[in-house]
């Protein structure tokens, strides 16, 4: 059969193209990496948000009982040991500094915010545990009250373009809710002589991780997009070697033995989908050595592997596309970069994009590494088995031969049409 005989052909073309073969392997390990460092790998499943305190606050008198605190030192003090829950890691990594100073880490991104706690903090704290006291012994006496209430406010102050300062601050607000909220409880209680009672709870909350993501980091989320990444960058290796064949005269040769596209082109999944088994392997190895949480056990690498090929086998569909109308090896790589690096963008690989519809159904719901993407996603990051990606690999399967289809006619019509 002839598209063993060119199966064969190309995979000895690329056993010696090192140099294609360095590309298609090890540059999406870079990429890994990098991204394996920047967004939480190697092992970390929570990380300390680094927290500047500028505390301006003045001590104040307790009149029940003498005692002098300042409560900006007890607010930093609750700070520096708050914690993520189930777990001992710290939520911040707190380092007290003047406000100058704090402003010029802020600008360079070596901190992630900055608390300004105000002078008159503990007095506005003392205000609250009067009213509190006030309150509780006598409300009627608290609602007719006429002093005047001491408010202070704590800024919290970043870069809000910076992802870091949205989650810390909004952390910090969370934590600055609960210490005003703690402070009215332990009050109350003082006064009603019951200390460590807690008020009656209608409604209850806990957080719940769904399964695979108990340590769940920014990574497991962005590696499969990266594997998909190297997938789509296949298509550009491809459209090169096709456009190689017809530069170098190949498949003028070619064409006398009446080889069809289709021939050409099955021939050629074999060994490009080999190369997909192999990138899909050493991509996941390499994420789970940087910090990857993967799951699912060998079932989901089997899935995985066959998930890929399906997107290979998208992509060299592509790249025949693309082939077909470049008259060059550089047109066809700088041809195949401009559509694959934005599609890997669209289809989500690095972050999700806001969705843009055609007839109220997503674009990139079109492209079959979207739906490649979802079943990496599901397999190999929540250990979903089958079941949970028959759906994703039915759409990209039909997406797949369809674009394979294109690809077929397109080269056919344009490189293997007969010369006049």
């Amino acid at each position: 059969m002839k598209f063993l005989s060119l199966a064969n052909k190309d995979l000895k073309e690329l056993v010696r193209d090192r140099k294609g073969l360095f590309f298609i392997l090890v540059f999406p390990i870079f990429f890994m990496l990098v991204f394996g460092f920047a967004f939480g790998g190697m092992g970390q499943s929570n990380t300390p948000y680094k927290l500047a305190i500028v505390n301006y606050d003045e001590t104040v008198t307790i009149p029940m009982t003498g005692e002098r605190i300042n409560f900006g030192n007890n607010l930093t003090q609750l700070l520096e040991e708050a914690k993520y829950e189930n777990s001992d890691v710290n939520l911040f990594n707190v380092t007290k500094m003047s406000e100058s100073e704090a402003d010029a880490l802020l600008k360079t991104r070596d901190i992630d915010a900055a608390l300004i706690i105000p002078d008159n903090f503990s007095e506005s704290v003392l205000a609250l545990i009067n009213h509190t006291i006030m309150t509780t012994t006598n409300p009627l006496a608290a609602s007719q009250s006429t002093s005047p209430d001491i408010t202070s406010t704590l800024i919290i102050r970043g870069d809000t373009g910076f992802i870091n300062f949205g989650v810390s601050q909004g952390i910090l607000v969370g934590v600055l809710a609960q210490y005003q909220d703690e402070i009215v409880i332990q009050t109350q209680n003082a006064v009603q002589g019951t200390p460590g009672a807690q008020p009656t709870v209608f409604l209850n909350s806990k957080v719940e991780p769904i399964e695979g993501t108990q340590n769940f980091t920014s990574f497991d989320f962005i590696a499969p997009g990266m594997i998909v990444f190297a997938i789509l960058l296949l298509a550009t290796t491809v459209a090169a070697n096709f456009t190689r064949e017809v530069e170098s005269g190949t498949l003028a040769r070619l064409k006398l033995s009446k080889m069809k596209g289709f021939d050409l082109m099955f021939g050629g999944l074999i060994p490009w989908s080999l190369v997909v088994v192999v990138q899909v392997i050493i991509l996941l190895v390499v994420a789970v050595a940087i910090g990857f949480h993967w799951q699912g056990g060998l079932n989901s690498i089997l899935l995985a592997i066959l998930v890929g090929v399906i997107g290979g086998i998208a992509s060299i569909a592509l790249g025949m596309i693309i082939a077909a109308f470049v008259t060059s090896v550089s047109q066809a790589t700088n041809l195949g970069t401009l559509i694959t690096v934005p599609a890997s963008f669209l289809v989500g690989a690095f972050f999700p994009l806001p969705d843009v519809e055609i007839f109220g159904i997503p674009f990139n719901a079109f492209l079959p590494w979207t739906h490649i993407l979802d079943a990496l996603r599901s397999t190999l990051t929540y250990g979903g088995g089958w079941n949970d990606i028959s759906y994703s690999v039915a759409v990209s399967l039909v997406l797949t031969v369809i674009l394979f289809a294109i690809g077929v006619i397109l080269f056919s019509k344009n490189r293997l049409k007969s010369e006049n």
